[in-house]
């Protein structure tokens, strides 16, 4: 726990102008040899520190035939430190730059091993949704994992053609070519691309927010012309 004297230089006084503080506070009017006397502090350095005091608002100086300080109150000094420091916090918050946005790139993964790694993790770390577009045959690559987010209470939809066996999985049948991928997890992950189980597939993997949101309007209109075609099922 702090002490007096570290308390008030934490208000922007040095140690010698805050122990100055104390002392005309405790004895009131004290000339700048009293002072001295008074704190221990050497004369010339008590001299310049109350010089400083006063400038920072902790004390005044009463004219007369010999220069006398005396503190400004602990109640108006307080004050004082709360609005200059309530001015200075609205200048920091005006001026100090934002932060920039940090660039999320475009990263090409190439090779079906990579990709179909590259898709499992995405899946294994959902935490609250994912979003599968591909044909029934590639879903087959993924099942251990899209269960899996199933048990960790992930919201799984699958957009597939043909039969799935995904218990638990919001599933939208519509034609799909092979090798067509699409996948989005927390509206904050995806991934597009092809797979051919060949080391030539390519795929593009992104936390790019308007790629994001561009592959999330392709996925719903494949949902909505699921629909239409009443191709929804819940397993």
């Amino acid at each position: 726990m702090m002490n007096l004297i570290e308390c008030l230089m934490k208000t922007g006084l040095t140690r010698h102008e805050s122990e100055l503080y104390v002392a005309l506070s405790r004895e009131g009017e004290l000339t700048g040899y009293e002072a001295a006397k008074v704190t221990g502090i050497p004369r010339a350095n008590a001299y310049q520190a109350l010089a400083a005091l006063v400038e920072k608002g902790g004390a005044f100086l009463v004219e007369g035939s010999v220069p006398r300080y005396t503190s400004v109150t602990v109640d108006e000094y307080c004050k004082n430190v709360l609005r200059h420091m309530e001015e200075v916090v609205e200048i920091i918050k005006k001026e100090c730059p934002q932060r920039r946005k940090p660039y999320e790139p475009y990263i090409t993964i190439t090779g079906f091993k990579h990709i179909l790694d590259k898709i499992k993790n995405i899946i294994d770390e959902a935490q609250e949704r994912v979003y599968i577009s591909m044909s029934d045959t590639e879903f087959t690559y993924i099942t251990d994992e899209i269960q899996n987010a199933l048990k960790r209470g992930v919201r799984v939809v699958a957009i597939a053609s043909g039969k799935l066996d995904i218990k638990g999985a919001i599933i939208h049948y519509t034609a799909k070519a092979p090798g067509q991928i699409r996948i989005i997890a927390d509206s904050a992950n995806v991934l597009t691309g092809s797979i051919s189980e060949s080391e030539q597939d390519t795929c593009l993997y992104s936390k790019n927010k308007p790629l994001v949101e561009l592959i999330k309007d392709s996925l719903k209109n494949e949902i909505k012309l699921s629909e239409l075609e009443g191709g929804k099922k819940n397993e």
